[in-house]
């Protein structure tokens, strides 16, 4: 497959998924609209030739940075079966803040742990990423306090099964062939996600983001990732019992960190 048909799948991916979503928001005729701030972490970290340790976490924030949205913090073990395929077992941890128009009625708090796989594709100067996630979550239920019924209480959780898909294409810029130390490179990734398990209200695509995002690899460890994403929620009921649509446009910032433990191989005599 060429790099140019490639592009053009990534394309019809993100309008494929995002016209149903806009289709249903015109259909409920609730949208919320937001402007978000986002800083994240990513780092995959070797210490063997098979194994490597993921941290991430994202300080996401509401109104362009002025109010919480959503703190999030994700340690994971990476099992490299070779350079294309990488299998990853982690936790994530979400703490939930009230924002926007439509707020959660309490702040609350999920634990999730998730399977993964990732294939990386290089097609030339391309590179595709296909990653693939199992998420099992469970989501603190909250009840009004006995002492103030406008201040939530933890009552246990509730489990939800969410799956996700995320194509993301990286590009060098200029006469590079590949993405290295001093290179700028243009990054674009779509990722929806899908609720299931429970008929009545859970199996549909809840969410999808859309992104462009330029990067700069400063040195071997670090870069840094700045750009645009488009962030659609669905939230049914959640507009005074009409169902909602979140329309979320975030500025995003991304450090990123891979640290090498690896021993140096010796040279071929």
């Amino acid at each position: 497959m060429s790099p140019g048909r490639s592009f053009v799948i990534i394309l019809l991916f993100g309008i494929t998924f995002l016209s149903p979503m806009t289709a249903s928001a015109q259909a409920f005729r609730v949208t919320d609209p937001n402007g978000h701030l986002w800083v994240s972490h990513w780092g995959d970290h070797r210490f063997h030739e098979r194994w490597s340790f993921h941290t991430e976490a994202h300080w996401r924030r509401a109104d362009l940075g002025v109010n919480w949205q959503q703190l999030l913090v994700r340690p994971a073990i990476n099992f490299h079966l070779n350079d294309q395929v990488i299998f990853t077992q982690g936790y994530s941890y979400y703490f939930n803040y009230q924002y926007g128009a439509y707020p959660i009625r309490y702040q609350n708090r999920e634990h999730h742990l998730f399977q993964q796989v990732q294939l990386n594709q290089p097609l030339g100067r391309w590179r595709f990423a296909h990653r693939f996630r199992m998420e099992e979550r469970f989501i603190a239920r909250m009840v009004p306090s006995a002492e103030d019924p406008s201040a939530g209480v933890e009552d246990g959780y509730t489990y939800q099964s969410r799956f996700r898909y995320r194509l993301w294409l990286t590009v060098p810029l200029g006469a590079h062939d590949k993405v290295e130390p001093g290179v700028f490179s243009a990054n674009f990734y779509d990722e929806v996600f899908l609720n299931f398990g429970d008929g009545q209200r859970l199996d549909y695509i809840q969410q999808n983001r859309i992104s462009a995002l330029l990067g700069y690899q400063v040195n071997r460890p670090f870069s840094v990732l700045l750009g645009y994403l488009y962030q659609t929620i669905q939230r049914p009921g959640a507009a005074k019992g009409a169902d909602l649509m979140e329309l979320n446009s975030t500025i995003h910032l991304a450090l990123v960190y891979n640290m090498d433990r690896r021993k140096p191989k010796p040279p071929t005599p």
